[in-house]
């Protein structure tokens, strides 16, 4: 700044500017509790993201509530060198002891929820070996968020429903669901940072995760970051999936 870098703009009395929270003293109500995966095996989470959108939290945040219950769990961050920005994908195993879990890698067919935060990284090959057509759950983020070769082709094409094609041939279209998390956690919270716990609520109220929404609440809580709002972003999910209409409304 002191150099006169052109690069540079000094705003004086601004302020950032956050979208309105249109989900902010909404009333709904109660919801349902939804029967929970059993435990007779590990059940096997794979969540694929973004670096730097909470990819690594979510994982962190099933772990400790599998702690909290006194379950067996296991999670692996693989991040590669993009930590920020770039392709991230966490394997979550939950088991009823610490003693069922063998491994702390997904192996090849053997992913029972693709959490897919992110549509790019959720239909890569590496994400699609995980899946067999036979256990497998799909819930996915479809926002297509641009990726680096919008940096070299402006005229580069995202090819969302072949992706989206991809994931429902591995997984079964009566199992997949797509939802526009980013979009809808924004427009009720205010910030796309909320879009994780959004998708982990929605997937959590299909019963598709093995731990409780109390132990979700008290992991939250015992990570101490941004509280309310990661706690609104997974009850907000859980009400898009039991009433995708009204939340849709609202956002």
């Amino acid at each position: 700044v002191e150099g006169f870098c052109p690069s540079f703009v000094t705003v004086h009395g601004g302020r950032l500017r956050q979208p309105e929270a249109l989900g902010h003293g909404a009333e709904f109500p109660p919801l349902p509790e939804p029967r929970l995966p059993g435990l007779e095996r590990p059940y096997n989470i794979l969540l694929p993201g973004v670096g730097g959108s909470g990819v690594t939290t979510v994982g962190a945040l099933l772990g400790m509530a599998a702690h909290l219950e006194g379950k067996g769990c296991s999670v692996l961050d693989q991040a590669g060198l993009a930590q920020k920005f770039g392709p991230v994908i966490t394997h979550i195993r939950i088991a009823a002891k610490q003693d069922d879990i063998y491994a702390v890698r997904i192996a090849a067919g053997e992913t029972d929820l693709l959490l897919g935060c992110d549509l790019v990284v959720a239909a890569s090959e590496e994400a699609l070996a995980k899946l067999n057509e036979q256990i497998a759950h799909a819930v996915i983020n479809t926002h297509e968020a641009a990726t680096a070769e919008f940096t070299r082709n402006p005229n580069a094409e995202f090819p969302g429903a072949a992706m989206q094609q991809a994931i429902i041939e591995a997984v079964g279209a009566s199992k997949t669901h797509f939802v526009e998390a980013t979009g809808l956690a924004t427009g009720l919270l205010g910030d796309s940072i909320a879009t994780n716990l959004f998708m982990l609520g929605y997937a959590y109220q299909l019963g598709l995760v093995p731990v409780t929404a109390e132990a979700i609440n008290q992991a939250i809580e015992l990570n101490a970051v941004a509280v309310p709002l990661n706690q609104q972003a997974f009850i907000w999910g859980r009400r898009a999936a039991h009433a995708p209409d009204a939340v849709a409304t609202l956002a």
